[in-house]
């Protein structure tokens, strides 16, 4: 199976870290034009530095846009950016977000809209912003990154939770009335990845991980590459056939 994106262009909303530098790295790897969205933050600007370093070693093609998802306007001028760029905007993958664990007793009204706007409402912004360009195109993929958690109740919090289970939707609404428009919605629903987060909400116990691992039948935690590799499969030709699904990747963990 070849995945080749020569000549498409994929906007990518956090982009520099995480799940979203490994999607970034794959897609750029694939042959794509990518366009990856970050926040002028430390953690982001570190990412997007290494990033650079392994896009220009293997003369990849990329272009960065720091910009809030939450901000229509600013959206707005992602999508310009690749279409100015690349005169294409053929993949958008959201998956920008963030949770912090706040037990419901503890959780302020104002984190609560604060999680729900980045989680679901940046998501929203991204995918109605390009929706212009490929409805003109007829063509297109849109990809949510959600959660598991919408499923299980995991994630930290309960606005992390109910924001990703939009997410969901979301998803399923968009897909029946984009589908026969030639753009088909999907989203990924990862659970347990080692990234940075669950690094930090398990701190460096061995303990803690060995707990995770013994939830997950694989046997191990998941990769940020496992959830790439699943979201190039779905930008792909080769999943013209797949739309309104919220795809769990957890190794078995959710329904364990």
């Amino acid at each position: 199976m070849n995945l080749d994106f020569n000549g498409k262009t994929v906007i990518i909303t956090g982009g520099t870290s995480g799940i979203g530098a490994s999607i970034s790295a794959k897609f750029a790897a694939a042959g794509a034009n990518v366009v990856m969205n970050y926040l002028p933050i430390k953690s982001d600007i570190e990412g997007l530095e290494k990033l650079k370093i392994l896009m220009e070693k293997n003369n990849w093609k990329y272009k960065s846009f720091a910009g809030d998802i939450t901000s229509e306007s600013e959206m707005e001028n992602l999508c310009s950016l690749a279409i100015s760029n690349y005169g294409s905007l053929d993949i958008i993958i959201n998956s920008a977000g963030f949770t912090e664990t706040v037990p419901m007793s503890k959780l302020s009204l104002d984190l609560w809209q604060k999680g729900v706007k980045v989680n679901l409402t940046g998501a929203f912004i991204l995918a109605k912003s390009a929706l212009k360009y490929m409805l003109n195109k007829g063509k297109g993929k849109i990809i949510f990154i959600g959660s598991a958690g919408s499923i299980s109740g995991g994630g930290g919090s309960a606005f992390y939770s109910a924001a990703k289970a939009g997410i969901n939707g979301l998803v399923r609404n968009m897909s029946k009335d984009l589908a026969p428009k030639g753009i088909t919605v999907n989203a990924i629903l990862p659970a347990l990845i080692e990234t940075k987060l669950l690094k930090y909400r398990i701190g460096e116990d061995p303990k803690k991980e060995k707990q995770l691992v013994n939830r997950i039948p694989v046997g191990r935690l998941g990769k940020p590459e496992d959830v790439a590799n699943l979201a190039l499969f779905l930008a792909s030709d080769y999943a013209e056939f797949i739309c309104g699904q919220n795809i769990i990747i957890d190794g078995g963990a959710t329904y364990k």
